[in-house]
């Protein structure tokens, strides 16, 4: 049996993907087939969220290009369209780590052009009272595995590395200054705020 594909995940996998990043990838896969409807909507111009001078981006740093038709959003919807298949499928390929990751990426990129930028809407108080409660025990820089499980271990919350690794490449956390290309460090505190951070958006 080999390990699971997916960056920092050590877990067994009769497949490229092990089980629970099968499952995440599904539900990842569900999400795109549910978000296709409302891209009609963006790429006709129907609504509103896109503000006066942006440039188009992919969806990256704006609402969609300054085209008559949302051309971003129709790229997008081809791409998802193309979805066809279960992500038990997608495991079976030696590239299934990838895949699972452009799946979010082009579904980040269609919920930004349909919402609009994201805006952060932190609860401070929840922040302050987990800073305070592991205050002076958080280590400077862990791997997103050992990140995971101590604060599992410390703070009863669960999260997984694949998550942080996810909230590196959409901006939400920094890698230390220690980190070396194949070994990736974090902040357990900075990893510990982002994720109160989004739990009471």
């Amino acid at each position: 049996m080999a390990e699971c594909t997916t960056n920092d995940c050590e877990d067994d996998a009769k497949l490229f993907l092990c089980g629970y990043h099968i499952n995440a990838l599904q539900a990842w896969l569900d999400k795109c087939a549910q978000i296709l409807p409302e891209l009609d909507v963006t790429i006709a111009r129907l609504d509103n969220v896109r503000q006066p001078n942006n440039e188009g981006g992919n969806g990256t740093k704006s609402a969609g290009s300054s085209a008559p038709a949302n051309l971003d959003a129709l790229q997008l919807k081809i791409n998802l369209a193309s979805l066809t298949e279960t992500a038990e499928h997608y495991a079976k390929d030696q590239f299934a780590a990838g895949i699972a990751w452009t799946v979010q990426d082009w579904y980040t990129k269609a919920e930004l052009l349909i919402s609009g930028p994201e805006e952060d809407s932190p609860n401070p108080w929840a922040i302050a009272n987990a800073r305070e409660k592991l205050a002076d025990h958080f280590p400077e820089s862990m791997t997103p595995r050992e990140c995971a499980k101590w604060l599992r271990e410390n703070s009863g919350i669960k999260i997984n590395a694949g998550k942080i690794n996810d909230w590196h490449r959409r901006g939400k956390v920094r890698k230390h200054p220690g980190s070396t290309p194949k070994r990736p460090l974090y902040s357990p505190k900075e990893v510990l705020t982002v994720h109160l951070t989004r739990q009471h958006e």
